[in-house]
């Protein structure tokens, strides 16, 4: 177990399905206890439970990583023994087991085995199991031989399927009620009665029992809790009664069907079916705040109910309850009706935090029912169009149909990381207009060995060393076994959808290409994330640099080790003196001049090393009015290469003090660039991708210059405008208005950002659970602090605060779930101590 839990909350109360035991900290939900009771009796003619797992649960829990592929049955060793039995008795034994497990083949297979000569209970166990699991017609209630308990049980059988058919109930109804007659005054007696009961409450044209007989009956059935069939009963009459108060006119149902709900969430607090059940009640109700509580922890302990859960909390979160096409959201239980309309309107105030939470985990949930998921979203345009949501539902609008070699989201918008090629999903809107742009023209550069000394051939956003690791992540969030999001260099260049076959091949011999290719190259593995490798085609600073294509390339090296040791203050100061004292004076070497100015004074600002920038900078002033002055240059090259230098340039003030030098560099590095806007499809990208981090240099600026107001504005026109769909911009965002004192901007920032999911996803539902637990939100803080782990499974931070939250008491219904779950997480034992 041990290595399965940390996966999915879910396996905690649905422990019992796994392996035959239960989680002492947690309770398991009644139908995963009916396996322990089952696994226990010693009669197998005995009495059966009314629950037994969903027909698609064990499939749902293979998906999940709940259990192995192959589903190898984990049981105690006295349970295998009686496995073993050969008799009628023990194969009706095993049968009945298999079927409490999930495993309806398996109890096929034994019940199969069982011939016409077997004794009458287990011949009529046998026909009525192979029933109920539609594998033969449902048989007639058998003589008076086969015993009491299978012949009730087969009354009730043909009253449940009459039922659900639509059909006249009566018969059976009346076969059952005199069967129980039998039990008057024996415990079973109260058990048969209530389900009865539960039967007829479900039967069109019958007498609706009134909800003083239900209440007597369930509190008949509750005189001793420790009898697992009395509580089974009283849970079936339960959801009956209240489903079938939901199913009433009129408002006045809607407090029975609460009333029902509650005592059904008393007998099984970690039941997800009955958590979805209590959910509509509530809802119905009027009581939103439990309604939403109750939908939250069904989507944490179910696995079959999680999207019905998911899709109610969309619907309490969104704008507006409007469900296109009449797609409500899926019933709790199989044929009930769609979850309540909220009574008093529709119209009601948008949530972000459970909008954005609600739609994260329906779209990394059960990646083989996809579409389904997706149809949930579709069904509901109109409530989430105008949300930070609107971007998923158009790409579920797109994909719904063909979506068969359609990524998970995050992973489509940044395709050109994976295979070096667009997306031909993505709406444009919902496109990063910056990012993607620099591994497309990277690789552009390599197949058209475009020559880097007199123009900008790919754009300077670089990815971060944590790109691969987080890009990894998230593919394993969402379920997603692709190489080409793998971080392992290797696997990425031989996945189908990794490398292009035509960049393998040059990769593969890199040692035999010229040195500009090479270095082409390695520009380009740096720009999909994979700087070390990069490194490892490109002669290093021992190599002299003998003419410009070995400047070049010993360049392009270093700029992969300054990726790759971003974070750290590497001294990488000697390797820049080399590059610069070996450039010569061909025209073609002016650029790199310029460029390892840049660069160096990065590095030298990274270690607080204001002499040296001053170095660089004296040194830089000569080389960029050079290379602006070469007739080879552009204007458009020249304002963009003095735009970058001006924006380096502006750690030496920073670290100075010197303010007047701040301003005056701030001034010609983003008026440059906000005039700049380029002529053709190439230059376009390149403005754009100088003006985002200009805006984001000066934001840093004027929050240094306590100008915090227009630090504020630039950052939103940075999100808002200029790359809406950047996550870091988000970041940044939530970070200045907090600083601000804007706790609720700060938190719609962070949410945006983390609905992105990628890249900075631990990190921004990390810092959205924060602010949610300032605000007195614990509930939502501990399901960000969730969606952190997963982006994060070693996280020791979002682990802290979700156990400390619990060991202060702060944790909502399914508190002892999430610390269970908490506790088995890989980063537990790194925990430091509880401060109290």
């Amino acid at each position: 177990m041990a290595d399965i839990a940390w996966r999915d909350p879910a396996a905690l109360p649905l422990r019992p399905l796994i392996d035959l035991t239960a989680d002492p900290a947690v309770p398991p939900a009644l139908v995963a206890e009916t396996a322990l009771f089952c696994a226990g009796r010693s009669d197998p003619c005995g009495w059966l439970p009314a629950h037994a797992p969903p027909a698609g649960l064990r499939r749902a829990m293979r998906r999940s990583g709940l259990l192995d592929a192959t589903d190898p049955l984990v049981a105690p060793p006295e349970v295998r023994e009686r496995l073993e039995a050969d008799d009628p008795a023990g194969l009706l034994w095993a049968a009945r087991l298999m079927r409490a497990l999930g495993r309806r083949e398996d109890a096929a297979r034994l019940l199969r085995r069982l011939g016409g000569d077997v004794p009458s209970p287990v011949r009529a166990w046998r026909d009525l199991l192979l029933a109920e699991d539609g594998r033969q017609p449902l048989p007639r209630v058998p003589p008076e031989a086969a015993g009491l308990p299978v012949r009730l049980a087969t009354a009730l059988a043909r009253a449940g399927q009459a039922a659900t058919s639509g059909q006249p109930a009566a018969e059976a109804l009346a076969v059952a009620q005199s069967l129980a007659a039998g039990l008057a005054g024996d415990r079973l007696g109260v058990v048969a009665r209530a389900r009865i009961l539960a039967v007829r409450l479900r039967c069109p044209g019958e007498p609706v029992p009134d909800v003083d007989t239900v209440r007597a009956t369930a509190r008949d059935l509750s005189t001793d809790r420790g009898d697992f069939l009395a509580r089974d009963a009283a849970l079936a009459l339960l959801r009956a009664a209240a489903r079938a108060a939901l199913n009433g006119a009129g408002a006045t149902a809607a407090g029975p069907a609460w009333e029902f709900a509650d005592a059904a969430l008393d007998l099984d607090p970690t039941g997800a079916a009955t958590r979805l059940l209590a959910a509509d009640a509530a809802r119905a109700a009027g009581d939103r705040e439990a309604a939403r509580i109750h939908y939250r922890v069904a989507a944490r302990t179910g696995l079959a109910e999680r999207t019905a859960a998911l899709a109610g909390l969309l619907d309490l979160a969104a704008p507006t309850a409007a469900v296109e096409g009449g797609g409500p959201t899926p019933p709790a239980d199989p044929g009930g009706p769609a979850a309540p309309a909220d009574p008093g309107g529709s119209a009601v105030p948008a949530d972000t935090g459970e909008l954005v939470g609600a739609l994260a985990d329906l779209l990394a949930s059960d990646r083989r029912e996809e579409r389904d998921r997706l149809a949930v979203l579709v069904a509901r345009r109109p409530a989430l169009g105008g949300t930070v949501c609107a971007d998923t539902v158009r790409w579920a609008v797109a994909v719904r149909e063909p979506a068969a070699g359609a990524r998970p989201l995050p992973l489509e918008r940044y395709r050109p990381f994976l295979d070096l090629r667009p997306s031909e999903i993505l709406d444009p809107v919902d496109t990063p207009p910056v990012a993607i742009h620099t591994p497309l023209m990277s690789y552009a550069a390599v197949l058209e060995r475009r020559e880097p000394w007199f123009r900008e051939i790919h754009p300077q956003r670089a990815t971060a060393a944590m790109f691969r690791h987080e890009m990894q992540a998230t593919a394993a969030v969402y379920g997603y076994p692709s190489g080409g999001a793998s971080a392992d260099y290797r696997t990425w260049l031989a996945a189908p959808d990794g490398c292009p076959p035509e960049l393998r091949d040059r990769l593969a011999h890199p040692a035999d290409l010229p040195l500009l290719d090479r270095a082409l190259l390695g520009r380009l593995l740096s720009a999909v994330g994979f700087h070390a490798e990069a490194e490892q085609i490109l002669p290093g600073p021992d190599v002299p640099a003998r003419d410009p294509e070995g400047a070049y390339a010993l360049a392009s090296w270093i700029f992969a080790e300054q990726m790759l040791t971003t974070g750290h203050a590497a001294e990488l100061e000697p390797h820049f003196r080399t590059l610069y004292d070996q450039l010569g004076d061909d025209v073609r070497y002016a650029r790199t001049r310029v460029v390892t100015t840049i660069n160096a004074t990065v590095n030298a600002a990274r270690r607080r090393e204001p002499e040296t920038i001053a170095r660089w900078r004296k040194l830089g002033e000569e080389d960029l009015a050079r290379y602006t002055a070469l007739p080879e240059v552009s204007e458009f090259d020249a304002a963009i290469m003095t735009s970058r230098w001006f924006r380096a340039m502006g750690f030496l003030p920073f670290l100075t003090g010197d303010r007047d030098l701040l301003r005056a560099d701030m001034d010609r590095w983003l008026g440059i660039a906000r005039e700049l806007t380029g002529h053709d499809a190439h230059t376009r990208v390149i403005a754009a991708d100088n003006y985002f981090p200009a805006v984001e240099t000066a934001v840093r600026t004027h929050t240094y210059l306590g100008e915090r107001d227009t630090a504020l504005a630039l950052v939103d026109e940075l999100a808002e405008r200029i790359d809406p769909i950047d996550p870091k911009t988000w970041l940044t965002a939530g970070e200045l208005r907090y600083q601000a004192g804007d706790v609720g901007g700060a938190l719609d920032a962070y949410l945006r950002a983390a609905h992105l999911q990628f890249p900075y996803g631990r990190i921004s539902w990390f810092n959205a659970g924060q602010v949610h637990e300032q605000l007195g939100r614990a509930d939502l803080a501990a399901e960000c602090y969730r969606r952190s782990l997963a982006h994060w499974p070693t996280g020791v931070t979002p682990l802290r605060r979700l156990r400390d939250l619990h060991l202060r008491g702060r944790l909502p219904d399914d508190g002892g779930v999430l610390a269970a779950w908490a506790a088995s997480q890989p980063a537990w034992s790194g925990l430091p101590a509880f401060e109290g």
